[in-house]
């Protein structure tokens, strides 16, 4: 291997060391208490040499939500069934965040830090890198096909726009886990959280159901792992 292949792979490594730091500092004390000082403590790097990676904490936190967003994406396609109603599917959608959260906090509460980036810097904004815009059009465009579904099998109201409403949902859904993402490891309550996540979305699902919809979908299970 020669001197700039092993650079370029010693720079990846470093990359991937820094993120995965501030993934665990996220994780233990929560975002708020994040700063680059101890990331790059953590990192046993110098402030300076955090800064040759990552222009500023923005950068770091926007690179972080867009893993954890695809990750998220990728964990609800393998639940949903393609022949399942709109609502069916919504139900799932939900549901998935639900499960997500007991089986995987990490993924959970890391799609939860978007209020701690400056909104210059998120998706849609000039300058963001591509690869992270493209995590959060991914889930647009989910949860946009998902109305889609139920407004043409008419299990979700008619009148519904799927692509101003499913901006909406992740709003909403980014505000939930935004408190929890902001709680440190020993403060999050899985019971309440749960409960919490299930009697919100559950009242967001009687928003859009059809009038005839079947009932029982909007109901929505809590984790059997949540203690």
């Amino acid at each position: 291997m020669g001197i700039t292949e092993r650079k370029t792979r010693e720079r990846k490594q470093r990359r991937a060391l820094i993120l995965q730091k501030a993934r665990d500092l996220i994780l233990e004390n929560g975002v708020d208490a994040l700063n680059m000082q101890d990331i790059a403590d953590e990192s046993e790097l110098s402030k300076a040499t955090l800064y040759l990676y990552f222009e500023n904490k923005d950068a770091l936190l926007l690179e972080i939500l867009g893993d954890a967003t695809k990750s998220f994406v990728e964990y609800v396609k393998t639940r949903l069934d393609p022949s399942a109603s709109g609502i069916e599917a919504l139900n799932t959608l939900w549901a998935s965040y639900i499960g997500i959260f007991g089986e995987s906090q990490d993924i959970f509460v890391l799609t939860g830090i978007m209020r701690q980036i400056t909104p210059a810097s998120l998706p849609g904004a000039q300058g963001v890198k591509s690869a992270n815009g493209a995590s959060f059009s991914r889930m647009r465009s989910l949860i946009s096909e998902i109305l889609s579904r139920g407004v043409a099998d008419g299990t979700l109201e008619s009148g519904i726009d799927p692509d101003r409403l499913s901006r909406t949902i992740i709003t909403i859904a980014m505000a939930i886990i935004d408190d929890v993402a902001r709680l440190p490891r020993e403060a999050r309550d899985a019971r309440l959280i749960e409960a919490e996540l299930k009697g919100i979305f559950e009242l967001m699902l009687r928003g859009v159901a059809a009038r005839d919809t079947d009932r029982t979908l909007l109901k929505l299970p809590i984790h059997e792992g949540a203690e």
